[in-house]
This record gives structure tokens, C-alpha cells and sequence, in this order.
């Protein structure tokens, strides 16, 4: 955008007397710097539109022989903390939960590293129904809890015996709660800032139970199914890198670059990881995964 300004210029030591004398009048062109670019008149910059949205769907495999893990509590130990309700049944160790059949892990976290410059308009909006964080059987439910910033968290309890519900976030307040006995409305908390990890839940009466919070600022994040299976929808189109996360090995994937077709579905995507790469935190590594065949979009 090209400006021109008149500026009266006064003190020249013009041949008149002041008087009579006109102001002289210079002319000022404005120009942009090269390659800036033009602002409209509100002041500010309008952001380009996606091309359009796509899904991102894939598949998160054991590969190997697994090996079998004591349960945290066995079934009638009279030994734990209120043994009636924490032993009434076996609690499993849920660090990593195979599928024995399709050999799926649940539990991975699969996210954006960061927030994109364009966000789909439907899932923009935080969620106004409150994200639930159950205890039941003396376990938490869901084992990973992905969220909003800012939206609500209610903590409740199905057990008839009292919890201490306890983070340990990096950005956020520590929530350090006592939950009542069958309490079915919940100890509200939000999380205000997104984390860059997940954050640890634990209970300090019952210090085998543990899960994690994770708040992000973006909705593209997903944490797999019992078969492994994990869907992100409504992603803009173009170019994204994916962070992948497992309770044990922590960061399995740190730069996983996957490309997304408007109005497409990408093909399923299957990432195999064995019990080495599981057993202990991984160095962090460079992978790139580029998917050209894509379904048409449903």
C-alpha cells in the first residue's frame, strides 16, 4: 500500500514576509517494505483460509513377544488399603495394555507438537460439558484423560471410600484434592495452560493408582483404543508433525510428519513398536512419514 502525506513546512527563509506568505507543502510517499505484506485498513492482517480438512487415522502395534506383568493388587489381598473395596477385584498394571488378539496398544498418545495457524471453525470452540476423571475399584478412569485448556474437569468418585486425587503438572497449579466417598458431582478443576507432556495423576492413599491428565490448546490429539486404533479429525490441509506418546517409553515418535488431503482420509497408518523400544525411554529420533494414497473423504 502506497500512502502520500502533505506536510506544511515552515522556517525556509522564504523571499515574503511571513504574513503573506502560504505554507509550502511537500509531498511524502509511504512505500512498504519488499515483501510486506498490504494491511487492510481495520489495521489488521486477514489469515488465509486452509485449502480444506482432513482426517488422520492409523494403528499403534505391539511387534514381538510380550511379556506377562504382575497385577498392582491381586484379587483378596487383604494386605492393600481397604483391601474390601481396592481387592474386591485384580487391578492390572495398565503401563502398557496389548491387545492379545490384534496386538493394538492402548494408551498412546497421538498430537500435534503445536497448535496450527488454522484451526477447523467446528472444533475451535472449547467444550462446554465438563471432561470427566472418574475412580472406580480403586483404579482412575480413563487411564489418559486428553483435554481442553479451560475446559472444566470434574473429579468423581464411584467408591465408597475416600481418594486423594494429586497432579503433578510443569505450567499448571498442582490439584491436590480429597474426594469423598461416592461422589458422583466431582471436584471441579481447569487447567489453564497446555503442558508439554502428559501430566501424572496419582492418589497418596492408594499409591498404586495412577493415570494422566493431558491439556492441550488444539483439539488434534487423540489417545488409542483397545485395538490401537486412533482417529484425529479436522485437521487443515497441508503438512503436520505429530508427537507420539506411551506411559513407558515416554516420546516414541518426536517428529512424525504426516500430510493431510482436504475432504480425505489418510490410509490407515500402522506404527510397530517392540518391547525394547517399550521397556525404556527411546532417543529421540528424526521419522517422516509422507501418505500419497488417500481414501475420498466420507
Amino acid at each position: 500500500m502506497i500512502r502520500r502525506v502533505w506536510l506544511p513546512v515552515l522556517g525556509l527563509g522564504f523571499a515574503c514576509s511571513i504574513s503573506a506568505c502560504e505554507p509550502l507543502k511537500v509531498e511524502v510517499t509511504i512505500k512498504p517494505k519488499p515483501g510486506a505484506a498490504e494491511v487492510a485498513d481495520t489495521g489488521t492482517q486477514a489469515e488465509a483460509a486452509p485449502a480444506g480438512y482432513g482426517t488422520f487415522v492409523g494403528t499403534v502395534t505391539f511387534e514381538g513377544t510380550l511379556s506377562s506383568k504382575p497385577p498392582l493388587v491381586s484379587m483378596g489381598d487383604s494386605g492393600v488399603r481397604d483391601a474390601a473395596v481396592c481387592a474386591a477385584e485384580t487391578i492390572p498394571d495398565e503401563s502398557l495394555v496389548v491387545n492379545a488378539t490384534s496386538k493394538g496398544i492402548a494408551n498412546v498418545i497421538i498430537y500435534l507438537a503445536k497448535a496450527p495457524t488454522s484451526i477447523n471453525p467446528d472444533l475451535k470452540q472449547v467444550p462446554a460439558e465438563p471432561a470427566v476423571f472418574d475412580q472406580k475399584g480403586c483404579r482412575f478412569i480413563p487411564h489418559i484423560l486428553p483435554l481442553r485448556v479451560g475446559q472444566v474437569m470434574r473429579v468423581k468418585s464411584q467408591d465408597p471410600i475416600s481418594h486423594n486425587t494429586h497432579t503433578f503438572p510443569s505450567r499448571n497449579p498442582q490439584l491436590n484434592a480429597a474426594i469423598s466417598p461416592n461422589d458422583l458431582v466431582g471436584v471441579p478443576y481447569t487447567y489453564t495452560k497446555p503442558e508439554n507432556d502428559p501430566v501424572q495423576v496419582v492418589c497418596d492413599l492408594h499409591t498404586w493408582m495412577k493415570a494422566y491428565h493431558f491439556p492441550v490448546d488444539h483439539p488434534y490429539i487423540a489417545v488409542t483404543d483397545a485395538d490401537g486404533k486412533f482417529r484425529i479429525e479436522g485437521l487443515p490441509a497441508g503438512k503436520h508433525t505429530f508427537k507420539v506418546w506411551q506411559e513407558r517409553a515416554k516420546l516414541l515418535e518426536t517428529n512424525l510428519v504426516v500430510e493431510i488431503t482436504a475432504d480425505a482420509e489418510t490410509e490407515p497408518l500402522e506404527l510397530k513398536y517392540g518391547s525394547q523400544k517399550l521397556a525404556r525411554r527411546p532417543v529421540p529420533s528424526e521419522r517422516v512419514v509422507t501418505l500419497s494414497q488417500l481414501r475420498g473423504g466420507r
